[in-house]
């Protein structure tokens, strides 16, 4: 009897990454590639599952986004040891890829950084979930395109666009900034700053008052509902009144004051926020930007600050803003934080089967207390 052959382990999404590369490499004009007999030639990586690093790469040399590559908490480096993986062979001439943390076995999405020679590049590709329908990274690389140097936020100039037709990818490349992520002991701060210059963004490019979309608050409530009457077990933190929020949340949904609508980053969290080495901050991945309620951004910026229920007691309209509010006779700023929220809100079932999928259960109930918590505290006043 023949002996069962040995099931091939799939490739890191690393390995994949890189593989990808080099073929986006190939049809580039913005990024490094090797040219005549060099082509043929393969350097080596050393990888994890979601890390890739050239083994000749010297990420102690403080080149540009070198702190891109520090966990801000620890200081500790997020690149491969040297003993963890064996390397791997490939013609892609880049120094670090990173795969993205919601990356899936049907849409690889990853990062590759270019920084040991020439100018600074990120070459950032996402998987479509269908060959014929682009990523959100297309339409918001559009609008980054228009952005450089129009807000009061470092945006990275976008060089290329492109698709990877046989791995039906998106493809950009963006200037690398020389910055870090934000660090605990900077994250109060950089969360304030975030707040105070996102209104200056929209009074620059402009803003428009609408009231909310029938659909949108149909779907607030029937999704509040569902989370008021009949929740999982653990999600509400156990001093808040259910059925007395309900009422409010009703209220507020059937409030039909315009609400201020502008260009939206989509995810200003401090995620996606680097102080660069003048200070400054530099908003960056702005594949969700986008015309829609304004008040988003404010909440998924409270939402990553280290207490943001402590936050959101503060907030009060922008003063750039209060003159547009009032010839609109558009709704009172923190009841559209309050409807901000809630809109983000109707997606919570969805969230909370995902965590129970992942067994990140607990992580996904604080994250639920907090929002509700904040939810109370912006219908207060």
């Amino acid at each position: 009897m023949p002996l069962a052959a040995t099931p091939i382990a799939p490739p890191s999404d690393a390995v994949r990454s890189l593989a990808w590369t080099a073929a986006i490499e190939r049809a580039s004009d913005s990024l490094p590639r090797a040219r005549g007999v060099a082509r043929y030639r393969r350097r080596d990586y050393l990888h994890d599952n979601r890390v890739a690093v050239a083994a000749t790469f010297d990420a102690t040399a403080g080149l540009p986004g070198s702190g891109v590559f520090v966990n801000p908490a620890t200081g500790a480096s997020l690149l491969v040891a040297a003993d963890s993986q064996p390397p791997v062979r490939t013609a892609a001439a880049v120094d670090v890829v990173v795969a993205g943390a919601m990356r899936t076995a049907e849409q690889l999405r990853f990062r590759s950084f270019y920084l040991a020679a020439g100018a600074a590049r990120s070459l950032v590709v996402h998987q479509r979930s269908a060959a014929a329908v682009p990523t959100p990274l297309v339409a918001g690389t559009r609008l980054q395109t228009t952005l450089t140097g129009c807000t009061p936020f470092v945006v990275p100039r976008i060089l290329e666009t492109g698709l990877h037709r046989r791995e039906n990818a998106d493809w950009v490349v963006e200037e690398a900034l020389d910055g870090a992520p934000v660090v605990r002991a900077d994250a109060e701060a950089a969360a304030g700053e975030l707040i105070a210059l996102l209104p200056q963004m929209w009074q620059r490019l402009g803003t428009s008052h609408d009231r909310l979309d029938p659909d949108q608050r149909a779907r607030a409530l029937v999704a509040f509902a569902g989370l008021a009457e009949d929740p999982p077990d653990g999600i509400w933190p156990a001093e808040v009144d259910r059925q007395a929020t309900w009422h409010r949340v009703r209220d507020l949904l059937n409030d039909e004051r315009p609400l201020t609508i502008g260009l939206s980053h989509g995810d200003p969290g401090l995620g996606n926020v680097l102080r660069l080495a003048d200070g400054r901050l530099a908003l960056v991945d702005w594949e969700d930007a986008g015309h829609r309620v304004v008040a988003h951004d404010i909440v998924k910026v409270l939402m990553s600050s280290p207490d943001p229920v402590r936050l959101a007691a503060t907030l009060d309209a922008p003063g750039s803003l209060r003159p547009a509010l009032a010839a609109a006779g558009a709704m009172p700023w923190r009841r559209q934080l309050a409807t901000a929220l809630l809109l983000f809100l109707s997606g919570w079932r969805n969230r909370h089967f995902r965590a129970v999928k992942r067994r990140s259960v607990t992580a996904s109930q604080r994250r639920m207390h907090a929002l509700i918590r904040v939810l109370t505290v912006l219908l207060d006043r």
